[in-house]
């Protein structure tokens, strides 16, 4: 199955868009599209190189990114 990441929020190229997971590919649309099953919410805050994850599902985490972004994000974790 793919996994689905839908995300309302500024930062990325739309107000509303959904990220899909195939094996070895990754592609945005610029489109809202609910996975066909939820598995978690979370609120991605990337401010500059970190990026803040607070997840229903992996809790919360903090990683380093090697581009500099801005991006406010509420999101759903899924699959197709």
């Amino acid at each position: 199955m793919n996994k689905v990441y839908t995300e309302i929020g500024f930062g990325n190229e739309s107000f509303f868009s959904t990220e899909i997971e195939e094996k070895t590919k990754e592609y945005r649309l610029k489109k809202f599209i609910l996975p066909k099953k939820i598995l978690g919410i979370y609120l991605r805050f990337w401010i500059f190189k970190k990026v803040l994850v607070i997840s229903s599902v992996n809790g919360i985490s903090v990683n380093k990114k090697d581009k500099n972004k801005i991006k406010l994000l509420l999101g759903i974790e899924g699959k197709e």
